[in-house]
């Protein structure tokens, strides 16, 4: 049985045997595979799939009902962490630019060659662990975020903004120790050993403080 450590290998195709012979292909990689013949189903999984699972999508582009590019689009509007490869026997250069443009790892004719397929399942799998790291990131940034009252968010602002201590304390009408305290609460909330490392969080983490 796998774990979130383990990458998987989606594979998509409403044909059930080249998504075998795909997935077979795959296993010799060393990687977990799930085969889907139904785009949809694949899709209604997405929810039962941890956000910290490594790993990829190979779908065929021509399917009944859901394409390669659906799934492609559908995936990126979800902010999922599975990079697509899209496989195709009927290979049009505006669609291969579209998908490309959308973000897909790559576009393949068939038949490919089985290097071709390793290199990009590698590459795409080593782009899922940075999404899935930045991701984390994100959430554990989001969760500090969360835990600031609204007079730590004024002095967080103010600390971005340069502000000494009695600045602070002048600008907010309250006493120096207080703006002491709460600064010492804000670096211990955000787990922050500096200004500058706070700085970075906010940026990381795009954070648009309220006005206060």
């Amino acid at each position: 049985m796998s774990t979130t450590s383990d990458p998987i290998v989606f594979v998509i195709d409403d044909d059930a045997q080249s998504g075998r012979a795909v997935a077979e292909l795959v296993r010799t990689f060393g990687h977990h595979v799930q085969v889907f013949e139904n785009p949809r189903e694949f899709l209604d999984s997405l929810d039962a799939i941890d956000a910290a699972q490594i790993g990829c999508v190979i779908t065929d582009l021509r399917m009944n009902g859901i394409d390669g590019l659906e799934v492609l689009h559908r995936l990126i509007d979800r902010d999922v962490a599975l990079p697509v490869i899209i496989v195709t026997a009927y290979a049009e250069t505006a669609v291969t630019v579209r998908a490309l443009r959308r973000g897909a790892i790559a576009v393949l004719d068939k038949p490919f060659r089985d290097d071709e397929l390793w290199s990009f399942v590698q590459e795409a799998l080593a782009k899922s662990r940075e999404e899935v790291a930045l991701n984390s990131r994100q959430r554990e940034l989001g969760e500090r975020f969360t835990r600031l009252a609204p007079q730590d968010r004024q002095v967080l602002q103010l600390i971005l903004e340069g502000c000494k201590n009695r600045t602070m304390a002048k600008r907010l009408d309250v006493s120096l120790r207080t703006i002491e305290n709460r600064r010492r609460r804000v670096f211990d909330l955000m787990q922050a050993e500096s200004v500058a490392e706070l700085t970075r969080m906010v940026v990381e983490f795009e954070h648009k403080l309220p006005a206060t």
